[in-house]
């Protein structure tokens, strides 16, 4: 099963890790693992070259199954909201993928509270 998980404060999403394997499929065949990894490799890409992020990303490149990726902390006005836009958007589309087939995906939002 894929557990993806936004780490959010109040409204703010943090962060967003996806770990596990859908084992829908075959490897290299799996609809569901291709479609949550291409999504996060996007909204990555576009944090990084449209919006101009220095993230921190973790992943697995050995076995995959795992990405990690969090937003920096020092953001201009401009760049906290395009990249709300672009998280927004990920979980919405992860929200469907998860509605859709929820024996391969468990979608959370984790609340954080930062004093």
């Amino acid at each position: 099963m894929i557990q993806i998980e936004f780490e959010s404060e109040k409204e703010t999403i943090k962060s967003v890790t996806v770990s596990g394997h859908a084992n829908y499929s075959e490897y290299g065949e799996d609809i569901i693992c291709a479609a949550v990894s291409s999504q996060i490799i996007s909204v990555e890409n576009s944090l990084q070259l449209l919006i101009d992020h220095q993230l921190e990303t973790e992943a697995d490149e050995q076995q995959g199954g795992f990405v990690k990726i969090t937003l920096p902390d020092e953001l201009t006005r401009s760049q906290a909201h395009d990249s709300q836009v672009l998280l927004k958007h990920l979980y919405l589309a992860y929200q469907v993928l998860a509605d859709n087939y929820p024996e391969y995906i468990q979608l959370n939002n984790h609340q954080v509270n930062q004093q």
